[in-house]
């Protein structure tokens, strides 16, 4: 029997964090939730993230996942916005370090990749895959379903590496 491991997708944002968790159990996906942490956007950022932190935290503790995957920085044209995306993300290592989660990151291309099969598909395109994937219509925004590419995106990649390894012992 195939032991069930919960995956948190993450995809951090100053005003939009999305979170995905998926159950894996052998090549079986399933959707456990898919939310988005809105913070207000006209406060500062100091504001926004004791919006985004608690909840967030209080959601790991919900779920008790085992990994966690991260949308990876992607190009920022504005230093301002890498500079507050860097500190959301520091929040996400910071609870999953304490929690002894481990944590994985993944780029926007990859994940995109992983579950539509073209690096650069748009947003519609990859909550659509998600959900025919997971076999279920995701009616959430595409910070959730992005989320949940991410989740989805570790469980592909680690099924992979589990077949490569288990041919080279």
């Amino acid at each position: 029997m195939n032991k069930e491991t919960l995956i948190v997708g993450i995809d951090p944002g100053t005003h939009n964090f999305g979170i995905g968790c998926i159950s894996k159990s052998g090549n079986n996906l399933r959707l456990i939730t898919a939310q988005v942490i809105k913070a207000p956007a006209k406060e500062t950022l100091y504001e926004r993230l004791k919006v985004i932190a608690p909840q967030f935290y209080s959601l790991l503790d919900q779920l008790n996942p085992k990994e966690v995957a991260l949308e990876d920085v992607f190009f920022a044209k504005n230093a301002k916005s890498a500079f507050q995306l860097g500190i959301v993300r520091g929040i996400v290592f910071a609870a999953c370090l304490a929690r002894d989660i481990k944590i994985f990151e993944y780029a926007p291309t990859q994940v995109k990749s992983t579950v539509t099969g073209y690096g650069r598909a748009d947003k519609a395109q990859v909550q659509k895959m998600v959900g025919l994937l997971l076999g279920t219509e995701l009616k959430t925004s595409f910070d959730a379903s992005d989320a949940v590419a991410v989740a989805i995106c570790h469980a592909s990649i680690n099924r992979i590496l589990a077949k490569e390894l288990q041919g080279t012992c």
